[in-house]
């Protein structure tokens, strides 16, 4: 009992954060050798200070102490991907500081002068035309002859009476769970992306799969996104786990089932008998009786940027699609409650249940406090939940555990659930005062003398989710082509959502074509099986209305509303709040009618309220003026190129371009409420996405501290550059990707291959096996790399992925391609003594991978591309070669032997080669035989000239070190059709192959070019 005291005394004062530094890496190697030691040392950070301070930690050291919980349990983890506890900084910036400790060391022993100082941590109407098949009377609108009610049309009162008997037969839903969690098989890539996006790579969220189908609404980071409105309908009406919205304060918490606990007590301690931390397996293991059933739910700000277009929150714009249902997995948290030794709660008094999450976003722990009451009634399902949709939860959402409370808003349901409390008060965080609250319209600033009263009253909460109902057909932009008059009489079905909060059933859905003065009936599906305790719905329902073309092209705008079993409808108009939540007044899609030329009637375009993200085209038009541009509109401010800014590309001298306009941020990244890296990302950076994001979330007050800032403009040549590049880079990815499509290996996001086997080189070099993603019916991956391009490999750190470019050995031809590539790498191993360096992060990374792990893998990369025949394109432009002069440094071979095995392996090709390779020891020389065997076959067509430092006695080609007398003597003399490619390390291309080779007549740029 003693010892659970410790723990919640400890859980009421939580540390600052949880994340370890690098001190605090755990050396497992002959202390942790199960998992139950590594859960119990992974809570208690204080004793993982294993390391002497004056040892250099490697990534060696890292990788081997860590547990791949993904690769030893996978049915526990979806496809995001293995994380390694530490960053690619910490385990640099060591050198630096053990370097300055022998310093201070040293100076101490011989003038007791005082040590340096400890680095600080980085830590509008219809428009209605004439057209030349249908003819529109003067007014504008279509004749109404023949104008039927869609109640009178055929079947509508059996269809009525059948969609009655059916609600009327609805049993109870039990909460069968339906077998075990699945693992990544069956319809695992239908419910899953599997692909890492470009976008997370320079985030924490690196290692976490999203689809492209999500559109981000606040940037890259952190993640908050929802899928286009028809896609998420079409999907149906269970949602795949991959089109889920998604609301993230923060970068998502690194957690694992494995090690993984949730701490449940009181406060006062009185209130629970039995306080306790439970791991993932004591809440799963069958002592608690398991549910799974459908729920929705919706974020508080759907559909806010209509709310926005009257009058700008101080939210973000979400639209009408951030709302999704999913079969979610969990045991009743009042079963844990109970279990907890919960005392009754005495009738005069009002109990609460607070939740708090393991991310850590910019204003403190996320957490929030619900009615205690709420959750102890076992009719309201609430459920600490562990499976989604079949399987384990998406990071995304919430993974491994988090509170689903059926009916609520989804900004009460926590995520990534750490803690558990019973209190008498509600919850005193700061997104549970000032988040998710609907205050009154005439608080209009957070800063508004009453503002903190009506934030700080739980009168303001929102609790239960609203009557809610969307158009989802006709799609934004739709366009309908109506060819002639008969056309007129077709019928069009208007489908969309609706759902409700409490629980309540939604028993009507009505769709008015005129203004809301009549309305008519629309169908309802609903999920199979959706009633639970004879009264409880926890899902949306789809609904569908059949109308006249005539109609629908005639109306000025197409309207939905609900009723609910309270007979409440969904408000008429918009009411403005401050923070735009629980907008739920009717929905309402324009339709547009007018002439094209390219049709031979009339085309009908329909128009939601907003388009997706900052996009124009919604009906809406903002009634606020334009955002407010500096004064001065860049008159006598100083013009800066691309060049000089991106001299200040660091934390602590940090600029970044927002519309052509340069400012310094440095000052905003300690206070920024997004946390520093979501600007510092953008240091130095000629990128437009800077600017696309900071107009996606920003208000007033923030155009204020973006002015205060502003130092510069860009020159116009600047402007130009970044406009050109970014529409040349768009147009050139599509080109790409169309060309790459069933291939393995995309330019926009990575792919995860496992590693099957590993072969000892030499001493310091591996040929590591990896396998491609399968394709359709597990037929083997297709790697696709061009000659001469490169693979990027990303491996996930704390605080971000860390990419390097490779070339692989194999495959190379088309031939060769059997699901697998070879990677050849040098491990550059840490240094322990005079000379301190923790050595290649990525090489010794794979060099203590085991078989069956995994890396990411995206391409190709790189300027260089051989056509065959003599034929290069080098960034863009074209060049034919009779003979190609190859130098390579060590590693530096690997693409250099796709051109040799590509030229020599076609007959046809008559390019000749000439190879210097120049290492260290006869060991270090990659591909040797290969090199020889091409050498002694095609004599004529591949000359190859060896250099090494250190050469055996018997040696027959150069020693000591490469010079220009060596490549005098090797290379192709210069001329036309003569053209040099290097690869190797800084120091050989630099001080050594690129000066000799412009003494022998070769132009850099033009007949010399660097891998």
């Amino acid at each position: 009992m003693d010892d659970i005291v410790t723990v919640v005394q400890a859980a009421n004062n939580p540390p600052p954060t949880a994340m370890l530094n690098i001190d605090d890496i755990f050396h497992l190697g002959s202390l942790v050798r199960d998992e139950s030691e590594h859960r119990s040392r992974a809570s208690r950070p204080d004793q993982l200070r294993l390391f002497h301070p004056k040892r250099l930690v490697s990534v060696r050291d890292v990788k081997e102490s860590s547990i791949n919980f993904k690769a030893k349990c996978p049915r526990s983890h979806d496809f995001s991907r293995y994380v390694l506890p530490a960053s690619e900084d910490e385990l640099k910036l060591q050198t630096t500081r053990l370097m300055s400790d022998r310093i201070s060391t040293d100076s101490e022993s011989t003038a007791s002068s005082p040590g340096s100082s400890d680095d600080s941590p980085i830590s509008s109407g219809s428009t209605m035309t004439s057209a030349s098949s249908v003819a529109l009377p003067d007014d504008g609108k279509i004749s109404q002859k023949g104008r039927t009610d869609s109640h009178d049309l055929p079947g509508f009162r059996a269809r009525l009476l059948q969609e009655f008997s059916t609600i009327a037969s609805f049993k109870n839903d039990l909460g069968l769970p339906q077998g075990d969690l699945k693992g990544l098989d069956s319809d695992a890539f239908e419910q899953l992306e599997a692909r890492l996006s470009v976008d997370d790579q320079d985030t924490p969220d690196s290692w976490i799969p999203r689809s492209a189908e999500l559109r981000r609404l606040t940037g890259k980071h952190p993640l908050n996104a929802e899928p286009d409105l028809s896609r998420l309908f079409e999907a149906g009406i269970i949602t795949p786990t991959k089109l889920h919205f998604v609301r993230n304060h923060a970068a998502v918490p690194q957690l694992h089932w494995e090690t993984h606990t949730v701490l449940v007590y009181a406060d006062p301690a009185e209130l629970l008998s039995k306080p306790r931390e439970w791991t993932m397996d004591e809440l799963t293991s069958g002592d608690f009786k398991v549910i799974e059933i459908p729920v929705t739910i919706g974020c508080d700000g759907n559909r806010r940027r209509e709310v926005n277009m009257i009058k700008r929150t101080v939210g973000f714009n979400w639209t009408a699609s951030g709302v999704s249902t999913s079969v979610w997995r969990g045991v009743l948290l009042r079963d844990i409650l109970l279990a907890c030794g919960l005392r009754e709660i005495p009738e005069v008094e009002r109990w609460y249940l607070n939740f708090e999450g393991a991310d850590e976003p910019a204003s403190g722990r996320y957490a929030t406090s619900i009615p205690l009451s709420h959750v102890m009634d076992p009719t309201n399902d609430v459920i600490l939940a562990f499976g989604m949709n079949g399987r384990v939860l998406h990071p995304d959402h919430g993974y491994p555990l988090r509170v689903v409370i059926p009916g609520y808003v989804g900004g009460r349901q926590i995520k990534w659930l750490k803690r558990i409390w019973v209190t008498k008060e509600p919850n005193r965080s700061h997104y549970h005062i000032w988040d998710n609250k609907v205050v009154p319209s005439f608080i209009d600033s957070k800063t508004h003398p009453l503002a903190k009263i009506f934030f700080e009253d739980e009168s303001t909460a929102c609790w239960e989710q609203v009557l809610q109902s969307i158009i989802c057909k006709p799609a934004h932009e739709e366009r309908l082509e109506i060819p002639d008059e008969s056309a007129l009489e077709g019928t069009y079905t208007v489908e969309g959502i609706a759902f409700n909060g409490g629980g309540y059933r939604i028993e009507r859905v009505e769709l008015s074509l005129d203004g809301g003065k009549t309305w008519k009936w629309c169908f309802r599906r609903f999920v199979d099986s959706p009633l639970r305790h004879g009264t409880k719905y926890w899902t949306w329902l789809f609904w569908s209305c059949d109308v006249k073309l005539r109609e629908l092209v005639n109306a000025f705008e197409i309207i939905v509303r609900a009723q609910d079993s309270r007979k409440m409808f969904q408000p008429e108009n918009i009411s403005w709040t401050l923070t735009g939540m629980l907008n739920n007044s009717w929905y309402r899609v324009r339709p547009n009618v007018s002439r094209d030329s390219k049709a031979t009637g009339v085309v009908v375009r329909f128009q939601h309220p907003t388009a997706p993200l900052e996009e124009e085209g919604g009906w809406m038009k903002s009634s606020e003026p334009p955002a407010p541009t500096h004064v001065d509109e860049g008159r006598g401010l100083q013009r800066f190129s691309l060049e000089e800014v991106a001299k200040h590309d660091k934390v602590d001298d940090a600029w970044i371009i927002l519309n052509h306009k340069v400012y310094d941020v440095t000052s905003v990244l300690s206070w920024h409420p997004g946390g520093p890296r979501s600007v510092s990302m953008y240091a130095g950076k000629a990128s437009i996405v800077a600017s696309i994001e900071y107009k996606n979330i920003h208000d007033n007050f923030a155009h204020g501290k973006r002015d205060e800032c502003l130092v510069g403009l860009l020159t116009d040549e600047g402007i130009r550059t970044m406009e050109e590049q970014a529409k040349r880079a768009a147009q050139e990815l599509q080109e790409l990707k169309a060309t790459r499509f069933g291939l393995a290996l995309q330019p926009d996001s990575f792919v995860a291959a496992k590693l099957l086997c590993r072969k000892d080189v030499s001493p310091d070099s591996r040929l590591y096996t990896f396998e491609l993603p399968r394709g359709p019916g597990g037929a083997p991956g297709t790697l696709g790399l061009p000659v001469g391009q490169h693979i990027q490999i990303a491996l996930h750190f704390k605080d971000r992925a860390v990419m390097r470019q490779y070339t692989p050995v194999r495959p190379v031809l088309a031939q060769e391609e059997d699901g697998t590539f070879d990677l050849l790498v040098k491990t550059y191993f840490p240094l322990q003594g005079e000379t301190l360096s923790p050595g290649g992060t990525i090489s010794n990374y794979l060099d203590c991978m085991n078989e069956g792990e995994e890396i990411d893998i995206r391409g190709p990369s790189g300027g260089i591309l051989y056509k065959g025949h003599g034929i290069f394109d080098i960034e863009g432009t074209t060049y034919q070669l009779s003979k190609v002069n190859l130098i390579a440094g060590g590693s530096g071979i690997t693409p250099l032997w796709q051109l040799i095995h590509a030229i020599l392996s076609d007959p046809a090709d008559e390019t000749c080669i000439s190879l210097i390779d120049s290492n260290k020891a006869y060991e270090d020389i990659w591909m040797h035989d290969s090199l020889s065997e091409y050498s002694e076959r095609h004599s004529t067509r591949f000359k190859l000239w060896h250099v090494l430092t250190n050469a055996p006695e018997d040696w027959q080609y150069s020693r000591g070190r490469l010079d220009k007398a060596t490549m005098e003597q090797q290379l192709y003399p210069s001329g036309e059709g003569v053209g040099n490619f290097v690869c190797g390390p800084v120091g050989l291309v630099e001080d050594i192959a690129l000066p000799a080779l412009k003494e022998l007549g070769f132009i850099d740029g033009k007949s010399i070019f660097v891998f």
